[in-house]
């Protein structure tokens, strides 16, 4: 019976693990920049409208 409990603890952690893996691999993904992104310039204006 103990046995069982601690494999099960042990499946826990590697499910865990390869969750956290997940999550950083699409926040890198997420956070890659295109080229043409880095030559658009500003996307807002610099100065406001003067109404």
């Amino acid at each position: 019976m103990l046995g069982m409990k601690v494999k099960g603890v042990d499946d826990t952690d590697e499910s865990d693990d390869q969750e956290l893996e997940a999550h950083y691999m699409y926040m890198a993904k997420i956070q890659e920049v295109s080229p043409d992104a880095t030559d658009s310039g500003p996307i807002f204006d610099t100065e406001p409208e003067q109404k």
